[in-house]
């Protein structure tokens, strides 16, 4: 009987051994702060491009993401985030919503604050304005949010037009109540994940998303347990077709061929003379590719022309194009699963997690590096190969600089050169050499250029390039102003601060500063506040509406309730102002 209970032993140890095995066995051991270290660096610092365009947190030196042009020219951020998708879906032509997609249990530095109550919400503006006075917007694969509601913060992928590359931003304390602040984040941890700085995206079939009815009924069921509306999140559908995460996928894949483009365009074609030639003959070949797609000849005199161009500068590792997809993901299998079985029972033997120790911002990264582990095979942390290499005979930096130009530029150009093409090609001839000298690809720039070379009497304006009105970029990190007890900065910091601290529209943004002093200094110059919090004088009158804060926001709302309990308050802010006579 004893051998018995030693042979029961043995196999038990060895089941227990075989469980430790399943456990560990093929999962990830990346940590994200030492990927951090890694992606510090750019994986070819000494090409032409890495030093054209910076891994800087802060955007170059008079550049900005098309976000902060977009909120500035809102004026605000909308909040709550239905309020932000209703802004994007005004700037569609169209009038159609951005594209939305949810994802409860994923892989972002949020995950555990996502739930099927509260699912990742991921946004992507598809939409290319037409061009009428001025070059429309042209946002498509190019801005992509994604918000977590318990973790009050919004992650931001935007392109930077005028530097070439995308910043990565977060709108962090987004919630009622709360004072919001639009950060640009550390880059080096983002593109842990982010790998060659560019969007990124499961493969089909998507499991993780509402794409997947099984997914989207999970959604479905947590909120009306939880009595929320069980249809829609967000005023997002929470029941998605397919076709929904396969068109985001297809998104990122556009924005992730932006930086190739870059790339190709400034160290396929090097410096000096033989780059401005280069560049002017992949401009062309893009045009040409533009004019009739189905009969542009890849071994054709013009693409061989840019190939010969191409061989004396092209680098000798190739220019390669980043691994943006990730492999598809089922949770709810993996729930399932043997080896599920055997992750939930050791989680059941572990300490119970509290919400508290769960990361809370993307700057929580210790708390991230307790979560469990994914597969490595899964996990966004694991390095990814390239997608593909290009060398010197491909011409697919043609291709990026023709996707990067609409149709309606295209008509634009078609209209100007009166359907000629060999005008149009002529006019790549006529823009002045020195537009061609080692720089990042512009569309915008592109077409100001061939439309002057076509004859036209001034260049087309665009919305969102230039940053003379906008407030100076903000990094992540900065310390919030320290406030003292009974300041007079106290009212205007829960009332005021949401929209005119932070803000980039450098008009709007008259309450920053790095000290208390400061921004009182600031506000005592703005003489506008004393009218703008005057309720009493303005109510019922035409001028109702220039009333701060606004009175659909919530920080109106939290001030008409304190206002119950202090009814001089609003007095006692405008006390702070100086009025324009002071006798």
């Amino acid at each position: 009987m004893k051998r018995w209970f030693q042979i029961a032993g043995l196999a038990g140890v060895a089941i227990l051994a075989v469980l430790v095995t399943l456990q560990f066995t093929g999962r990830s051991s990346h940590k994200i702060t030492e990927r951090a270290k890694q992606s510090a660096v750019a994986a070819d610092a000494d090409a032409l491009s890495a030093k054209l365009i910076p891994s800087e947190d802060l955007p170059p030196e008079d550049t900005r993401s098309l976000f902060d042009h977009l909120i500035a020219q809102n004026e605000s951020l909308p909040f709550p985030f239905e309020k932000l998708i209703a802004a994007l879906q005004k700037l569609d032509p169209a009038a159609q919503p951005p594209l939305v997609v949810m994802i409860p249990h994923g892989r972002s530095l949020l995950k555990a604050s996502a739930d099927y109550e509260h699912p990742r919400v991921l946004l992507a503006t598809d939409f290319q304005a037409p061009d009428k006075a001025t070059l429309g917007l042209a946002p498509r694969g190019q801005l992509f949010l994604g918000f977590v509601e318990n973790a009050h913060e919004i992650e931001v992928i935007s392109y930077n037009e005028a530097a070439g590359r995308f910043e990565f931003q977060l709108v962090q304390d987004y919630c009622e109540g709360c004072q919001p602040k639009l950060v640009y984040a550390k880059r080096a941890v983002c593109t842990t994940c982010h790998q060659g700085a560019v969007p990124i995206f499961p493969q089909r079939p998507w499991n993780e998303t509402n794409g997947q009815p099984q997914t989207a009924a999970k959604i479905v069921e947590a909120r009306s347990a939880a009595g929320f509306n069980p249809t829609r999140y967000l005023t997002a559908p929470i029941g998605n077709p397919l076709s929904a995460p396969e068109r985001f996928d297809e998104l990122t894949d556009i924005g992730a061929f932006i930086p190739v483009t870059q790339r190709a365009w400034i160290d396929g074609c090097g410096d000096g003379d033989a780059g401005v030639n280069c560049r002017k003959q992949m401009l062309k070949a893009a045009l040409l590719y533009l004019w009739n797609p189905g009969e542009f000849d890849l071994h054709g005199k013009e693409a061989q022309k840019l190939r010969d161009l191409q061989v004396e500068s092209w680098p000798q590792k190739g220019i390669a194009v980043p691994g943006n997809d990730l492999f598809n993901r089922d949770p709810l299998a993996e729930r399932k699963s043997f080896r599920g079985s055997v992750n939930a029972f050791f989680a059941s033997l572990l300490p119970h997690r509290s919400k508290e120790a769960e990361p809370k911002s993307n700057e929580d990264l210790d708390a991230f590096e307790r979560l469990p582990k994914l597969p490595t095979e899964l996990d966004p942390l694991t390095p990814r190969a390239p997608k593909r290499v290009l060398t010197a005979q491909d011409v697919d930096g043609a291709f990026g600089i023709a996707a990067l130009l609409t149709q309606s530029d295209f008509k634009q150009l078609e209209a100007a050169s009166k359907v000629n093409r060999e005008s149009l090609l002529a006019a790549v001839d006529k823009v002045e050499p020195a537009f061609f000298k080692l720089a990042p690809f512009s569309r915008v720039k592109t077409m100001q250029a061939l439309s002057v070379a076509l004859g036209a009497k001034t260049a087309p304006d665009y919305c969102c390039l230039a940053t003379t009105d906008l407030s100076p970029p903000v990094a992540s990190g900065e310390p919030p102003i320290a406030i003292s007890k009974g300041s007079l900065l106290e009212p205007f910091s829960q009332y005021c601060f949401a929209c005119h601290r932070g803000n980039p529209a450098k008009r709007l943004n008259f309450m920053a500063g790095k000290s208390e002093d400061e921004v009182l200094a600031h506000l005592k110059d703005k003489t506008e506040i004393r009218d703008v919090l005057d309720w009493s004088r303005y109510r019922g009158t035409d001028k109702e509406a220039k009333l701060m804060p606004p009175a659909d926001s919530a920080q109106r709302r939290q001030l008409e309730r304190a206002l119950a309990d202090n009814p001089k308050l609003l007095e006692e802010m405008r006390s702070t102002v100086p009025s324009l006579f002071n006798f």
